[in-house]
């Protein structure tokens, strides 16, 4: 065996980052908070399909907890970007705490309320939040049915804890605080949007990500109404069906660095979309539960893919002091194609069936993953030859 020639790249292990303790604190905090998220989550798709069998309403639920994210992304990147981002951080996390805690209350009262590291990195990080949807909606559906969905909203109030103590304990670098720029709130505004608007790997990034989410956010969207009312699961199986999305994402999240090597990023996203299509065809073809969820982990893995890998290439062009607003404005673009998305899949749904929905969501993905090819991913990577 040959050593690899000097200078050649070297391409960290999917756990490399784990090696930094910051890194693997905060991936621990976020892990924890995510399932309390996911047990949250899961719950309240449960519930709303308890109140009604159509489709557009388990549709406007998830829509309405992307939504405010769409909304407001970019406000808060500016601010991420204006002042200490380790305090803001943990702010937020309180914020979210005493809103989570509220949701629990008005739940027990009767109310339903609904670098060279960094590609690994966002990985893990993706990887960590789909381990969490794993666990969370199987633990979560258990205590539903024994509890309440009071208890889901109580637990995950609680676990937004870990996230504080992580942040408090992270000591941010010297040199990227000094990078950060304090603009006014308008110039910080004014820069960021002339930024983007005058990027042209921005759009390239952005194109893509519409071609993919709008029409593949349709079996998540769908899917609290296809597991009780097509497929015919109770609590407990449907958390296992929830969770089969989260075990792909893992799994995906585990090999990317591999397929990254073998593909290169830009067409690995690409074979990514196509095989999404493919399995969202058999599951609305199959309406099986043991076929819809191998489909549904092997979509979970398509999706880690194409976010983990579009994230990356966001944040290799964007300059420090223009990091969380040009995120914000990815996070923005993402978060608006899977409120559209579920919107679209949610109605189509509900004129006709949540198979018919499938079936046009595989349709038009086909096309869409052509489109996308055409686009160069911005800093993708190549193919180890």
């Amino acid at each position: 065996m040959t050593a690899p020639p000097l200078g050649a790249k070297r391409h960290p292990s999917a756990f490399a980052p784990l090696a930094n303790r910051a890194f693997l604190g905060l991936w621990i905090a976020n892990l924890l908070s995510n399932v309390g998220g996911w047990m949250q989550t899961a719950g309240a798709a449960w519930e709303m399909t308890s109140l009604t069998s159509e489709p557009i309403f388990v549709a406007l639920l998830a829509a309405a907890g992307t939504l405010p994210m769409f909304l407001f992304c970019f406000f808060a990147g500016i601010l991420a970007d204006r002042f200490e981002r380790r305090r803001y951080i943990i702010v937020c996390q309180w914020w979210m705490l005493i809103v989570a805690a509220i949701m629990a209350v008005l739940a027990f009262f009767g109310e339903i309320v609904a670098p060279s590291e960094l590609r690994p990195a966002i990985a893990l990080n993706s990887a960590g939040f789909n381990l969490a949807r794993t666990i969370g909606p199987v633990i979560g559906q258990m205590l539903l049915s024994l509890v309440g969905v009071f208890l889901l909203f109580s637990i995950n109030s609680i676990t937004y804890i870990f996230v504080v103590f992580a942040m408090q304990a992270w000591k941010r670098p010297a040199e990227a605080h000094a990078q950060q720029r304090r603009e006014g709130f308008l110039a910080a505004a004014r820069a960021g949007i002339a930024f983007v608007q005058g990027s042209s790997e921005l759009k390239a990034i952005f194109a893509r990500g519409l071609c993919y989410f709008v029409p593949g956010i349709a079996t998540s969207t769908l899917l609290p109404a296809i597991g009780r009312f097509s497929l015919g699961l109770n609590e407990f199986t449907f958390g296992l069906l929830y969770a089969a999305f989260g075990i792909g994402a893992v799994t995906g999240a585990l090999a990317m660095p591999a397929v990254n090597r073998l593909l290169g990023s830009d067409r690995a996203n690409i074979w990514a979309m196509g095989l999404h299509a493919v399995v969202t065809l058999i599951a609305a073809l199959a309406m099986r539960p043991d076929v819809f969820a191998v489909c549904l982990a092997v979509t979970g893995a398509c999706w880690m893919m194409v976010v983990a890998n579009n994230s990356t290439s966001v944040q290799m062009v964007l300059p420090n002091f223009m990091r969380a607003r040009g995120m914000a404005v990815n996070q923005m673009i993402f978060f608006g194609a899977v409120v559209a998305g579920s919107l679209l899949w949610g109605k189509v749904a509900d004129a006709w069936n949540v198979k018919t929905a499938l079936l046009l969501s595989a349709a038009s993905l086909a096309p869409l993953t052509l489109l996308a090819a055409s686009i160069r991913l911005p800093g993708s990577s190549s193919p180890r030859l």
